[in-house]
């Protein structure tokens, strides 16, 4: 048999505790405290860094998209409110022109009776005057003819 089987089988131990062990262990703890310190704690503070970049970045991309969709609404609300004034003045200018309107007709219906009214009332004068003259004027003629159908003045 081999001397490895042989010092299994007797109950002896595989690896010997002795001086070296803690030696190796010594170092091996030194080794990772090293490392720890000069390559893992950096490589973590870089990939915790980075994390932290894209978590904020991804975090303000949804607030700054939060805060765009409130602008759009308030942008769309007041958009709203201003078609709504638009159409609230457009009514009121119509509703304006037509109260204008209905009072220039009615002023120029007034106007055009008083003008009417004040033409008959110079009509009838005119025609007060023209009958007195054709009374006059009748008067002499019926005169000129009762003088040449009868032969005498009158």
């Amino acid at each position: 048999m081999s001397p490895h089987l042989l010092a299994i089988s007797s109950g002896g131990a595989l690896v010997d505790l002795d001086g070296t062990f803690f030696i190796q262990f010594a170092l091996f703890i030194f080794m990772f405290i090293f490392l720890y310190f000069a390559l893992f704690r950096p490589a973590i503070r870089l990939i915790e860094a980075r994390r932290e970049a894209t978590e904020g970045t991804r975090e303000r991309a949804i607030a700054m998209k939060k805060e765009a969709e409130q602008f759009s609404d308030e942008v769309d609300r007041q958009i709203l409110d201003i078609k709504s004034a638009a159409i609230l003045e457009r009514d009121r200018m119509i509703e304006q022109a037509r109260r204008q309107d209905r009072d220039l007709m009615a002023a120029a219906r007034e106007k055009s009776r008083k003008v009417a009214e004040n033409a008959r009332i110079q009509m009838k004068k005119d025609g007060d005057i023209v009958r007195k003259e054709l009374e006059v004027e009748v008067e002499a003629l019926a005169r000129g003819v009762a003088t040449r159908i009868l032969g005498k003045s009158f």
